[in-house]
Formats: structure tokens, C-alpha cells, sequence
């Protein structure tokens, strides 16, 4: 473990915090704090929810399907390209939402039916906030274990506390913390910097991996030694996959449809117009792929 590998951790996290508190001196009103002012820009919307999907969870996520089911799969996943694209150009769900000049989708359930709505709502979506809280860090906190080379547990004034512990509570104080500072506006101004900084990196982490490997004498030969029904190159060979199969791809269609409302929340609705958030969705959807 090296001063770099600190460096690399540090320095990122201290800049995202310095950010987050820096900009709540912009915050004047409830719609800085909401929805950012709805002052954002279709550049900096595509930008935003790309680090926001590219959460630690999602990426851990996309290397098991990769592990599990090679390329294969990539095939059909291929399907969701026109369908994100068409819901994007159509502003699908988009356009009706900013009519009602709701900032939350809180708020547009109460003007659309009725407060007890609402607070159900608020209570099932708490829930599902607190179950997915419990995993995501936890995710998290297992990386920096393993990437820091941090012990198992930490001495502190006789006490043996176990170093996920301690881990997971502090990414859930800076993550509350980055939120209660500055609201949507700290997220947005935090998410783009990520995203601006997320493509040259990935890039510089496609080359290395492309240089330290061989394609056809390491990869393709691991790939290819599979038994029938669990190809990880013919995506007419797949019936026998598990977990990450057709049926995985169809729920996913299903959901996409289903939940395109349910992200209205992020950075789309800080769109200075519907127009914006829609020219971000399909710069999104172009980008993602």
C-alpha cells in the first residue's frame, strides 16, 4: 500500500466535499435547494447522470453480468439502445411532468390525488431507500477494504472495531452530509465534475487493459472453452445461463417502461426547460452506449 493508492482516494473525495460545501452560498430558495433552480443545461445534465449511474454499486453489478454471461448477452441488451432512444425523443413522461411545475415526485402526487398518496408514497419509497442503503455501502465499504489493504478490524482504546464498520458509517455521514449542505445543486455540481473527469479516465483504463492483455491468446480462448447452452460469444447459445439470462433482459424492457417516471427526480428535472431535460436524455442515451 503506497501513498498513491491514499492519494488517488483522498484527493477525489476532498475536492467532491470542498465542492458540495462551496456551493451553498448559491442556495437562495427551495428550488436551488430541490431542484437546483432548474438552471441546468443539457450538457451538464448528460454529464450528471452519468456519474449517477456509474455509482460503485452499478459497476460491480455490470462486471458480475460481464463475468457470468461474457458478451453474449451484449447482443440482446443491444434492444435497449432504439427503445432509450425513442422514449428520449418522444420526452416520454417528461414533458407532462414539467406542466405541473412539481419539484418532486412527492409533491406531484399530492397535487394529482391527494396528501394521504403522498405520505404512502414517502413511506414505501423510505423502505426501499433503507434497504438499498444497507447494500450499497456495504459494497463499498468491502472495495476500499480490499483496495487500501485495510485490517480487519482497528484498535481503538481496547476496543477491536471491526474496520466495515467504521467504513460504512463514514460513507453514509459524507454522503448525508454532501446532501444536507447543498441539496440538488451540491449533486449536480459534484456529479458533473465526476462526469467530466470519467470518460479520459476510462479511456486511459480501456488502453492499459487492451496493452497488459492478448485478445486472441488469452481472452478469446478463456472465452471460448464453455459448454453448450452457456456461451459467452454466440448469443444464440444462452439458454442454460443463469441469473443474467433473456428473462433478466425482458424485465429490464418491462422496467424501463414502467419506471421512466420514477427518474424524473434527478437531473432532467433541474432542466431550465423540458426541452433541455429531453436533449440530455438522448446525449445520455448516445454516451451510455
Amino acid at each position: 500500500m503506497s501513498i498513491i493508492d491514499w492519494l488517488i482516494v483522498i484527493i477525489p473525495v476532498g475536492i467532491v466535499m470542498w465542492l458540495g460545501w462551496y456551493v451553498r452560498r448559491y442556495i437562495v430558495g427551495i428550488s436551488d435547494y430541490l431542484v437546483a433552480g432548474r438552471l441546468a443545461h443539457r450538457y451538464i445534465i448528460c454529464s450528471t447522470n452519468i456519474a449517477t449511474a456509474l455509482g460503485l454499486v452499478t459497476l460491480v453489478a455490470y462486471v458480475e453480468i460481464q463475468y457470468k454471461t461474457g458478451f453474449a448477452l451484449q447482443f440482446w441488451n443491444s434492444l435497449l439502445l432504439p427503445l432509450s432512444l425513442m422514449l428520449s425523443l418522444s420526452g416520454y413522461c417528461l414533458y407532462r411532468f414539467r406542466e405541473t411545475r412539481a419539484m418532486s415526485i412527492g409533491q406531484f402526487l399530492e397535487m394529482r390525488y391527494n396528501r394521504s398518496l403522498r405520505i404512502f408514497a414517502c413511506f414505501l419509497r423510505s423502505i426501499a431507500e433503507i434497504m438499498a442503503n444497507v447494500i450499497m455501502p456495504a459494497i463499498a465499504a468491502r472495495f476500499f477494504i480490499i483496495f487500501l489493504g485495510l485490517p480487519q478490524a482497528i484498535n481503538i482504546f481496547g476496543w477491536q472495531c471491526p474496520t466495515f464498520t467504521l467504513i460504512v458509517a463514514l460513507l453514509l455521514v459524507l454522503a448525508i452530509s454532501l446532501i444536507c449542505m447543498g441539496g440538488y445543486l451540491s449533486l449536480i455540481v459534484t456529479d458533473t465534475i465526476q462526469g467530466i473527469f470519467f470518460s479520459p479516465v476510462i479511456i486511459v483504463f480501456i488502453v492499459f487493459v487492451l496493452w497488459k492483455f492478448s485478445w486472441p491468446s488469452e481472452v478469446v480462448q478463456v472465452m471460448l472453452d464453455r459448454v453448450p447452452g452457456e456461451s459467452f460469444l454466440n448469443p444464440y447459445d444462452i439458454s442454460n445461463l443463469r441469473d443474467f439470462n433473456i428473462f433478466m433482459l425482458i424485465v429490464t424492457i418491462v422496467a424501463t417502461l414502467l419506471h421512466t417516471a420514477s427518474g424524473l427526480t434527478g437531473g432532467s428535472n433541474c432542466a431550465i426547460t423540458a426541452h433541455e431535460g429531453k436533449m440530455a436524455s438522448i446525449l445520455g442515451t448516445w454516451r451510455g452506449a
